[in-house]
């Protein structure tokens, strides 16, 4: 390559021919010229061999050690200037993609996807098709003037006034006509970013959104206070403290939204484990995983997670809202205990909050299903299910405990065959159920004999007092110790 070509080459990627010069390359018989940090270290190491400085001094100058000090010392005897360039200037990057791919999904970008957003289109378009990373395609986009529809408003403003001064000149070229078309769609779209919406675009019923909210709330104690809220009336449709943020806790939302209100038909929480299977592959199976995953798929009500708080704003919204107010109403209430903070918070303070800030149902548009379930089914669908293997005593195990199957109303013991399938479920209440071959048992707790009994020699067994030695008054330690006195 001549030095024309490589300069032109160079000047292309960068404007700045002042620091151009610095990286300039000469290959054939030429000359590699040093940056500042070399040329420093250059001339440091040009003033020890000329005994300017002594090995202290360009230890301090340099700040690296006496050896390394040595070794460029080493270098400048044999090398000269040019050891002290480094091995890699002036060559390219060997992971450098090849402009041409570059230009093909620009080109691909700009006709048929310039609507897309960058990971969108990277996702189903780039992914897997061209091999190039979603970073690389990204910087290249960026500093070819390509803007996402996602971009800042501030962004698209600056480019707005290069795209301005490009647009004037005469003779444009082919892809630069694409890049003004795509501003101004670009700007079009920042000018209608938020035309006025009607407030009526949800239904009661269909989006609950849930989360948990960790505070003080009562008696100098942490507690999570759960909450659920409807987002087309922002009603709160239910409130539950718990000391931590389980799954008990949206179990209780759930159940008493469904005897208030009905079966909904979305529930919009975070990503936390009790909506979202993080350790799972498949995405679609995510939220089926967990426990409460399941009782919304039993229910036919559709669980989306997610990870920004903008998402579910009407319940973030609500948080603040009760952190500003429940707090102090409870201490002015003298509330120190969880059960009755939650029976003021239900009984008192949701519908005084209710009464205020939320919008009346509208029954002719409300998405809310019927409850069809009586309490004691429903205390049965929302409930945590596991499925166990009976032994051969006639048992399942589970956290290091027996239960063995009871007839429900004989309360008689059930035997069944070894390796049977049984369905352990813990019921909204906590109480052990198996499902069995299509039937329902109670399954009962068999304890253990130490826990619940005494051996005799525990009983029988008499601790030995022992009483305190006393010496006599004539004993040689008591008579030094009265004549002291």
């Amino acid at each position: 390559m001549s030095v024309n070509l490589y300069v032109k080459k160079m000047l292309i990627i960068s404007e700045n021919v002042s620091n151009l010069l610095k990286y300039l390359l000469v290959f054939k018989g030429g000359i590699l010229m040093l940056n500042e940090y070399e040329k420093n270290r250059y001339n440091v190491i040009s003033d020890l061999v000329s005994k300017k400085i002594t090995i202290r001094e360009a230890v301090q100058l340099l700040n690296i050690t006496e050896r390394q000090v040595y070794r460029l010392k080493k270098i400048f005897k044999e090398q000269g200037e040019k050891g002290f360039i480094h091995g890699n200037c002036g060559k390219e990057n060997p992971n450098k993609k090849d402009e041409r791919l570059i230009e093909e999904l620009e080109h691909l970008y700009l006709i048929d996807h310039y609507d897309f957003n960058f990971a969108h289109f990277y996702e189903d378009h780039i992914f897997g098709n061209y091999d190039i990373s979603y970073d690389t395609m990204l910087k290249a986009f960026t500093r070819d003037d390509i803007i996402s529809p996602l971009a800042h408003k501030k962004t698209i403003q600056e480019y707005k006034n290069k795209m301005k001064s490009i647009s004037k000149e005469n003779t444009i070229e082919s892809n630069v006509k694409d890049k003004v078309k795509l501003f101004e769609s670009r700007i079009i779209e920042t000018e209608k970013a938020h035309p006025r919406r009607s407030s009526n675009l949800y239904a009661f019923g269909q989006e609950v959104q849930m989360d948990a909210c960790n505070k003080m709330w009562f008696g100098g104690i942490s507690s999570f206070l759960h909450l659920a809220v409807d987002k087309a009336t922002k009603k709160v449709l239910f409130g539950w403290f718990e000391y931590e943020e389980i799954t008990r806790g949206y179990y209780v939302l759930l159940f008493n939204i469904i005897i208030n209100y009905g079966i909904p038909q979305k529930i919009k929480a975070d990503n936390r484990s009790t909506f979202s299977a993080n350790n799972t592959k498949k995405q679609e199976k995510k939220v089926f995983m967990t426990q409460f995953g399941k009782v919304c798929e039993r229910l036919d009500i559709v669980l989306h997670t997610t990870s920004v708080s903008t998402a579910k704003a009407n319940v973030e919204r609500e948080n603040k809202t009760f952190k500003d107010r429940l707090i102090a109403e409870l201490r002015y209430e003298g509330i120190t205990d969880i059960d009755k903070a939650n029976r003021y918070l239900n009984e008192v303070f949701i519908p005084k909050m209710n009464k205020r800030f939320s919008y009346a149902v509208d029954k002719k548009t409300s998405l809310m299903r019927e409850n069809t379930y009586t309490e004691e089914e429903l205390k049965l669908v929302i409930s945590e299910r596991k499925e166990k293997i009976i032994d051969n005593a006639s048992c399942i195990s589970d956290n290091r405990k027996y239960y063995i199957p009871v007839d429900l109303e004989t309360g008689e013991v059930i035997n069944f065959q070894k390796g049977t399938k049984c369905t352990l479920i813990i019921d909204y209440d906590g109480e052990y159920i198996g499902e069995i071959q299509n039937h329902y048992y109670k399954m009962l707790e068999i304890k253990n004999r130490d826990s619940v009994m005494k051996k005799e020699s525990e009983i029988n067994s008499i601790k030995k007092e022992h009483h305190k030695y006393i010496p006599p008054k004539n004993h040689p330690w008591r008579k030094n110790m009265m004549l002291k006195h």
